[in-house]
């Protein structure tokens, strides 16, 4: 038996195998606005960027889980809490608390901030963010060109799933970037 209902546009799914949240229309993408707007600007970077990473990963779902346990919008994975952990001096006390929009997104920005810093001499540093926040730094070093001033080619990242992923969050990125500059 599956039970569905729509409320304030989120679709629950309830069945035997427990439930699933899915946001409906286009009013999820911005549910978490301030929340994006406050991490990314304690850790200097796009609020858009941001945004690209969630879609990505997990469709604006607070409830996504991964296939090898990633967890909640950013999909955090235990390993960054750990370091995010051991560098803030904050905690998490259980898995549980990941799927809270406000700490995930906390982690997930603080994360892909450290990246952006640690690549801010390259050219193409948010690609090598990118590259790092789906592969690891070991990989992203890699892939990153001898060169700084020389642009990262894609097709230099071995990991289709890679490059495929920062695709298409440098596209989401870019619309959301886009949507926001036209309301203005």
């Amino acid at each position: 038996m599956v039970l569905v209902a729509i409320l304030g546009g989120v679709l629950l799914l309830a069945g035997a195998g427990g439930f699933r949240l899915w946001w409906s229309g286009r009013a999820g993408l911005h549910r978490y606005d301030p929340i994006i707007r406050e991490a990314a600007a304690r850790h200097h970077v796009s609020p858009f960027l941001v945004k690209g990473v969630i879609m990505t990963e997990s469709g604006f779902r607070p409830a996504a889980r991964g296939d090898k346990g990633e967890m909640g919008l950013m999909q955090i994975t235990r390993g960054a809490v750990t370091d995010w952990e051991r560098e803030t001096g904050q905690r998490c006390r259980c898995n549980g608390m990941l799927f809270d929009p406000r700490l995930n997104i906390e982690i997930g920005t603080w994360y892909i901030g450290k990246a952006v810093t640690a690549w801010s001499k390259h050219r193409d540093g948010e690609v090598l963010a990118l590259a790092q926040y789906n592969a690891g730094a070991g990989k992203a070093r890699d892939w990153a060109p001898a060169d700084p001033r020389d642009g990262v080619e894609l097709d230099r990242i071995r990991f289709a799933s890679t490059r495929e992923y920062i695709r298409r969050v440098i596209h989401h990125w870019q619309v959301f970037e886009s949507e926001h500059a036209k309301s203005k």
